[in-house]
């Protein structure tokens, strides 16, 4: 089990809602930081922290934007999350 904490929990629920909990819909990098009020360099450094922790995935990065998705999340992995921004 990993225990994810502080802002790296606030960027993978953002990822979450976005994504409606869908772990193959893929969300803009820009929306989560708009979402995030962190800059961008904090919210890469968020993402590249969930991303080693293999909770999010980049998908189909170009040169002019970057999305995420969620990944390696369980059914109920995602619940908890979601009880956690609603609590």
């Amino acid at each position: 089990m990993i225990m994810v904490k502080g802002q790296d929990l606030q960027i993978l629920g953002i990822v979450a809602k976005l994504a409606h909990n869908d772990v193959n819909k893929e969300v803009l990098e820009t929306d989560i930081i708009a979402l995030s009020e962190l800059s961008e360099s904090e919210v890469r450094n968020h993402l590249n922290e969930l991303e080693w922790l293999h909770l999010t995935k980049e998908a189909s990065p170009t040169a002019s934007r970057a999305e995420f998705r969620l990944w390696n999340v369980t059914e109920k992995g995602l619940q908890e999350l979601s009880s956690k921004e609603s609590g």
